[in-house]
């Protein structure tokens, strides 16, 4: 075994790394924006385990083979070289590999050659770069992870976090984030099943970083990002803010609604008044969202999804209670006006919006509950002109960690008549649900009401742009 005398972590990794480098969870998921660093700071883990190790096998792994020459074999060599340790290392092209000079050694892989990633002999170490593989392909790399040679056993993810159509439907996404669909990051365990009677609990660490947390980025570097607000939201969340990507389609419902001028992180004000929306709809989830109001402005400050067995509308108050317990700035309840009626599910002269009244009795509650929905079509086309503020400067804005608001507003469709398309989806439990829409029919309640009157003129076509309501932007029933 080589003595390397080794940098000081401080000197040559950024600080938010450093806790990783003893970390020995089966995965470790290193998940952000651009300019994190995150691929530095794993070369340099590898490296240090390749050099100190008795056994240290690592495979490179890319969704084609070729361009892992450019990234992680390119990154290895530079870090190498840049710290000074060539002399340790030999450099193959064909095939790619690096060896060092104690028997250890990465070699390549591609997604692309099946056989080849089923011949992976003795690997002690995954190393999966930029791309998120395939359910079928990590099967088959981390069940070829398997040696007793080694002092343990690791697989490691880069990443942007940017998969192909809705990332809560990806394989990737319920395997390790759908029990922390809000954490950025966090440990936990992931069940593996290894044959029909026999499931391995794994450990896992997700690790979450951006450009922030990289001391050494360059200026201009940020400045890009920054531009990429303004010119495409989108990446801006990928890329600047390492949040989950959702590839956007056309025909969506709510057309205007923009991630990079929509979304924002609002401070709760206990002192401002709660206002709170409603749908009944029991599967995948019972939903509640959270708003405040300031100005000529609604910000979408919370929201909870109680799934089965919670599902019910007491099990919903009990978790807005556990939340805001201590909240003395007034509360507003809005929702399905469906829920008035008496219910099969309900004691009978109870209705949902007896028992929200029951279980909130603390906040002396101020319901405003149409007497009908308000036409789709029309309260779209009215919400959407509130997320461009064309009319009269109502904003809407949600907030930057939403996960079900923010994925109905993304993947919601619009159907042929200008409504919603009711898109459905089975559970794990074949139990079938529509798959979006549910926060924001209960979005659609509260901006319906809470600006009634504009919403009115809106109907009626008396649009008055930058027209003001009183000294605080509202009318009478508003101001509060």
């Amino acid at each position: 075994m080589y003595t390397v005398q080794w940098c000081e972590w401080s000197k040559i990794i950024n600080d938010t790394f450093i806790p990783l480098n003893d970390n020995k969870d089966r995965y470790i998921i290193c998940k952000g924006g651009r300019g994190s660093s995150k691929s530095d700071w794993c070369a340099k883990k590898l490296l240090y385990r390749c050099l100190n190790e008795n056994y240290f096998r690592c495979i490179l792994v890319r969704n084609t083979y070729g361009s892992i020459k450019d990234s992680s074999y390119q990154n290895l060599k530079d870090t190498i070289y840049s710290l000074g340790l060539e002399e340790l290392f030999d450099f193959k092209i064909q095939p790619l590999e690096i060896h060092c000079k104690n028997g250890n050694s990465f070699l390549a892989r591609g997604c692309d050659d099946t056989t080849k990633l089923k011949s992976i002999k003795d690997a002690s170490c995954i190393w999966y770069e930029e791309d998120i593989p395939s359910e079928n392909d990590f099967i088959t790399i981390t069940t070829g992870v398997r040696t007793l040679k080694a002092d343990y056993l690791q697989e490691i993810f880069t990443i942007n976090p940017e998969v192909e159509g809705n990332y809560q439907d990806h394989w990737f996404w319920k395997r390790f984030f759908e029990d922390k669909p809000i954490d950025e990051t966090f440990s936990d365990v992931t069940p593996l099943k290894i044959n029909e009677d026999t499931t391995v609990n794994l450990t896992y660490t997700v690790h979450h970083s951006t450009y922030k947390d990289n001391k050494w980025i360059p200026n201009e570097f940020i400045a890009f990002l920054m531009d990429l607000k303004l010119k495409n939201p989108y990446y801006w969340q990928v890329y600047c803010n390492g949040s989950w990507g959702n590839r956007i389609f056309g025909g969506l419902f709510y057309k205007s609604f923009n991630v990079g001028t929509n979304t924002l992180n609002w401070s709760y004000d206990p002192n401002l008044p709660l206002h709170i929306s409603f749908d009944f709809n029991i599967n995948p989830y019972m939903s509640l969202s959270i708003w405040q109001i300031s100005g000529q402005s609604a910000y979408l400050i919370d929201e909870i999804a109680m799934k089965t067995p919670n599902n019910r509308t007491k099990d919903t108050c009990w978790e807005f209670v556990r939340r805001y317990n201590t909240h003395i700035g007034g509360l507003f309840v809005y929702g399905d006006p469906s829920g008035k009626k008496e219910d099969t599910k309900t004691e009978k002269g109870w209705n949902e919006y007896s028992i929200i009244a029951q279980e909130l009795d603390k906040f002396k509650p101020t319901f405003r509950i149409a007497n009908s929905h308000p036409p789709v079509k029309t309260r779209g086309d009215f919400i959407n002109s509130c997320f461009d503020g064309s009319f009269d400067g109502l904003k809407i804005y949600i907030y930057e960690k939403s996960v079900y608001l923010k994925n109905d507003l993304m993947f919601g469709k619009e159907a042929s008549d200008g409504t919603k398309h009711k898109e459905t989806a089975k559970d794990e439990n074949g139990v079938t649900s529509q798959k979006y829409h549910h926060f924001s029919d209960n979005m659609d309640y509260f901006i319906c009401e809470a600006f009634a009157d504009e919403f009115s003129r809106y109907q009626h076509g008396d649009i008055v742009h930058g027209r003001s309501f009183g000294g605080n932007g509202f009318n009478d029933r508003h101001r509060m």
